[in-house]
C-alpha cells in the first residue's frame, strides 16, 4: 500500500529505507501510533525481501493471554493442557521460511519475553509439552505503539530482547505529519471499495472536501481516514461528496463530542485540545505542552492516553 500511494517526502524516504532493510535477513522493529499502518509496512518488507514467496504470518500479542499466546506462537502437542485434543502447529512453523509479524509486543509478559528471546537468539523452539527441537527459519518483524524506553526503565520490557528485535527500526509518522498523502489515500480507499462492492454508485470528492480532510489532525491515523472515506462514500446522497457530508469534527464547524455521560464528553474535549495543540506545534510535544500551559509530563500522560483511545 505504501509504494505508489505515499507521496510525501517523509514516506517516500521511509519506503526506500524499508526496501533496503528488507534485503537484510535480520529482525525489524516498526513503531508508530495506532492506525499508522504498521502491519502494512511489515507486509511491504516481507514482499520486498528474498522471503517473498513464503508465508507472511501475523499475530497480535495483545489479543491473547499468556497461555494462549504461547500456544499460538509455538503450537502444542496433544494433551499439553485442558482442551488440547490434538497437535497444533503454531505461527512460527506456519511462517517457516517466511516472516512472522508480531504486533503489540509491548503487551508481552516477562516470561513470554524470555521465551521469545531464545527463539530470536538461537532460531530454535519446542511446541508446548513437546520434546522435539524445531528450527525456526523465520524473520521476525515486530511492532508497537508503546513507549518501550520507559518500559525498559521500569523493568517491564527486557533490554536484551529490545536489542535483538531492533537490528533495524522504522518509525512511521502519524498522518497529521504527512497530510499530502491524504488525497492519494482517499483515491486508494475508493478503489478498494469498488473492488469489494462492484455495483456501488461512483462518486467524487469535491476539492473543498479533500482540503478539509487534509486540515483535520486524524488522531486515528490511516485507519480513521479509511473509515471516514468508506462511510461518506457509501452513504452520501449526491454523486459529488461535499464538506457537509463529513463528520462534524472534520467539517470544521462543530467538534463531535461523543459519549453518553458528562465525564465521557469532557474526556473527548480534552482529547481535541491535546491533538489540536500538537498539530499547531507541528508534532513537537514540548511546545504543545507549553501552549496548553501544562508540564511536559502532564502533556505526555494525556497524549499516551488519547493516542490509544
Amino acid at each position: 500500500m505504501f509504494k505508489g500511494i505515499a507521496r510525501s517526502n517523509v514516506m517516500k524516504n521511509l519506503t526506500a529505507k524499508a526496501a533496503q532493510i528488507a534485503k537484510i535477513p535480520r529482525p525489524v522493529m516498526i513503531r508508530g501510533e495506532r492506525g499508522t499502518g504498521k502491519e502494512l509496512m511489515a507486509d511491504y518488507i516481507h514482499k520486498a525481501s528474498p522471503r517473498a514467496d513464503k508465508n507472511f504470518v501475523a499475530i497480535n500479542c495483545a489479543a491473547f493471554n499468556d497461555e494462549l499466546l504461547n500456544s499460538e506462537i509455538y503450537g502444542h502437542e496433544k494433551g499439553a493442557f485442558t482442551g488440547a485434543d490434538s497437535r497444533k502447529i503454531g505461527r512460527l512453523e506456519q511462517a517457516s521460511g517466511g516472516t512472522l509479524f508480531m504486533d503489540e509486543i509491548g503487551n508481552m509478559s516477562s516470561s513470554f519475553q524470555e521465551r521469545i528471546l531464545r527463539v530470536v537468539e538461537y532460531q530454535k523452539f519446542e511446541r508446548l509439552s513437546g520434546t522435539e527441537t524445531i528450527d525456526a527459519d523465520v524473520r521476525i518483524v515486530s511492532a508497537t505503539n508503546a513507549d518501550l524506553e520507559e518500559m525498559m526503565e521500569e523493568d517491564l520490557f527486557r533490554r536484551d530482547l529490545y536489542d535483538r528485535l531492533t537490528f533495524a527500526e522504522i518509525q512511521i509518522p502519524p498522518l497529521r505529519q504527512r497530510r499530502e498523502d491524504v488525497p492519494h489515500l482517499i483515491v486508494h480507499f475508493v478503489r478498494e471499495l469498488h473492488l469489494e462492492i462492484p455495483n456501488i454508485v461512483p462518486r467524487t470528492f469535491k476539492r473543498e472536501t479533500v482540503e478539509q480532510m487534509m486540515d483535520y489532525h486524524w488522531p486515528g491515523n490511516i485507519r480513521e481516514l479509511k473509515n471516514v472515506v468508506e462511510r461518506v462514500y457509501l452513504y452520501a446522497e449526491e454523486n459529488v461528496i461535499l464538506p457537509d457530508s463529513l463528520p462534524r469534527e472534520i467539517g470544521g464547524t462543530t467538534f463531535a463530542i461523543t459519549g453518553d455521560s458528562f465525564d465521557e464528553k469532557v474526556d473527548q474535549f480534552k482529547k481535541k485540545l491535546i491533538f489540536e495543540a500538537l498539530d499547531s506545534a507541528r508534532g513537537n510535544q514540548k511546545q504543545a505542552a507549553e501552549a496548553l500551559e501544562m508540564t511536559y509530563d502532564q502533556y505526555r500522560h494525556f497524549y499516551r492516553k488519547y493516542r490509544e483511545s
